[in-house]
């Protein structure tokens, strides 16, 4: 029972609960929720549901990263400043995250609803035409930054975990 009295009063358990939170939230967003809600969505109720869902996404994603460096033990930030490259992957996570939180992300969005509206407005074709080559590449460009960014932040949690595993096994 000490044990766990002590384990309550260490960083570690939420470390690794913030991490762990970190990349489920990370994997599920990437590979299951989009890929299921592609399929079984209308086109339209597919972007209405992730214009919603990414903002919150990217919201968790930096909160995470966040609180997985604010519970960095043994003494939080102050053990992530003694090691830099521990810290790199999650300024890594943090960085691609509000880069998608504030900048792509809203650019994906906005450029799939100017393109689905010009997709839609049939009444002068020829003059939507140009306008509707420049809202596809306006969304593939920053949907394409949007997903490598997403991909960098994956790969730099991943980095993560075999960082921490180093620094919690015994030395062999």
């Amino acid at each position: 029972m000490g044990g766990i009295m002590h384990a309550v009063g260490s960083l570690l358990p939420y470390h690794l609960l913030s991490y762990g939170a970190l990349l489920g939230t990370e994997v599920y967003q990437s590979f299951v929720n989009t890929k299921l809600c592609f399929q079984a969505l209308p086109m339209r109720e597919f972007l209405a549901l992730q214009k919603r869902l990414f903002p919150v996404y990217f919201k968790c994603q930096v909160g995470l990263a966040v609180l997985t460096a604010a519970t960095h033990p043994p003494y939080s930030l102050f053990s992530l400043v003694k090691d830099p490259w521990g810290a790199l992957p999650l300024v890594v996570v943090l960085i691609t995250g509000s880069l998608n939180w504030f900048v792509y992300g809203p650019r994906t969005t906005t450029a799939s609803l100017v393109r689905r509206a010009l997709g839609e407005n049939e009444d002068k074709p020829a003059e939507n035409e140009g306008k509707l080559h420049q809202a596809n590449r306006n969304f593939t460009i920053n949907h394409a930054m949007s997903i490598h960014l997403n991909a960098i932040s994956l790969v730099a949690t991943i980095w993560y975990a075999f960082w921490l595993s180093s620094n919690l096994l015994p030395e062999v």
